[in-house]
């Protein structure tokens, strides 16, 4: 049964991280729609990108998502551990030793090299199982897979062992956000492995190959799969795709006031002291640091909102705690701070904290502990960012 928002509010931390699963399905079906007839895999490594693993990969199920996509053996364990029934391909790597635990969870493995696959067919035919594997082609992101001009060798190699069913072939792009002809040239790669693939495998494996990026930007490449996570979460890659798409935000990071205190103009704040108050103010606590993955780098150039107006972020953040310059604004002890999300009329968005602080959107949501409670919420969309 699903407990009462307003139960879960007054049971949790003062600090937590709110997840609206309406959001969720709104970007879900946008990608849906943007993908055409192909199939969509759902990615949910890293935590869902820190929106929490299981409760977002049984949205997705329920959302007859067509695959789930996960970075690590143990990711896809847990979702089967949890009841999750979905198609689970593992993306990264695989260790030998690893094997005989996929096969025991049902779990597709990519085969990233002669090795791997041989490693693979051996094991499932002393399980007297059938693996299921997805061969990964390197078409010029130069980190996992066969290179692409000995593909069609790997191919009929992969195809010949007894032990393997080959569902996927796919690659990976690698700059389709940032550079349209190197992305263009490996799909015209992968355009030529489908070829030889072709030729080889009756009926054809699954093919997949657009990431976020590559969907916004080249839809007319869908394949048979696309795989899109940060799409799904409210965010784009980076800022060269704001606007785009109407994308809704899924999470929101808030917290509230625990402390308040009057401090004299020239007083230094927080370690170091590097921030000084300019007059007599007024110096809000909140109950969040980097130990719940607050970047330091916000440090005396944050923002929070408060009453939905903004103050900022001074002096160094700590590990529990950050400190905001409310002035003389009437602020009152257990009054909601937003950090990340909507208030009133202002929002403070993932994309405006990676312009302070440099780092790329995945970073922000993924950085958020453990220790940070999910509230998940179904709310109602509107056309406000």
């Amino acid at each position: 049964m699903e407990i009462p928002r307003e139960i879960a509010l007054r049971e949790r931390r003062p600090t937590y991280s709110e997840i609206n699963l309406t959001a969720f399905r709104h970007n879900f079906q946008l990608v849906r729609r943007l993908a055409g007839g192909a199939k969509v895999m759902g990615i949910v490594k890293a935590d869902a990108y820190g929106h929490g693993l299981l409760e977002i990969s049984r949205e997705l199920e329920a959302l007859n998502v067509d695959y789930i996509g996960v970075g690590f053996l143990e990711e896809g364990i847990a979702l089967r551990e949890a009841g999750i029934n979905t198609p689970i391909l593992v993306l990264g790597g695989v260790a030998g030793y690893q094997i005989n635990s996929f096969l025991e969870y049902n779990l597709e493995l990519t085969a990233s090299s002669k090795f791997i696959a041989s490693e693979i067919d051996r094991r499932a035919r002393r399980m007297d199982k059938k693996a299921i594997v997805h061969l990964k082609i390197d078409t010029g992101m130069n980190r996992i897979g066969v290179n692409y001009q000995r593909a069609a060798d790997f191919m009929r190699f992969a195809g010949g062992l007894a032990n393997l069913i080959v569902k996927g072939i796919y690659t990976h792009l690698a700059a389709a956000d940032s550079d349209p002809e190197f992305t263009k040239l490996q799909l015209n790669r992968f355009k030529d492995v489908i070829k030889s693939a072709s030729a080889i495998f009756s009926p054809t494996p699954i093919f997949h190959v657009l990431n976020s990026a590559g969907l916004i930007n080249f839809p007319e490449y869908c394949f048979d799969m696309v795989r899109t996570g940060i799409m799904l979460y409210g965010m784009v890659p980076s800022n060269s795709l704001l606007g785009r798409l109407d994308l809704k935000p899924v999470m929101s990071l808030k917290s509230e006031v625990v402390f308040l205190k009057r401090a004299a103009a020239d007083e230094g704040i927080s370690y170091d002291l590097t921030y000084r108050t300019k007059t007599d103010t007024q110096i809000v606590t909140i109950p969040i640091g980097y130990g719940d993955g607050y970047p330091v780098r916000l440090s005396d150039c944050g923002q929070a909102l408060i009453g939905g107006k903004r103050y900022p972020v001074v002096g160094r953040v700590c590990m529990d705690q950050i400190m905001v310059d409310a002035g003389d604004a009437m602020v009152r002890i257990g009054e909601e701070v937003t950090l990340i999300g909507k208030q009133g009329d202002d929002c403070i968005t993932v994309e405006e904290i990676c312009s302070l602080t440099g780092a790329i959107p995945y970073e922000i949501p993924i950085g958020t502990t453990s220790r940070v409670p999910r509230l998940y919420i179904k709310d109602t969309i509107t056309d406000e960012k």
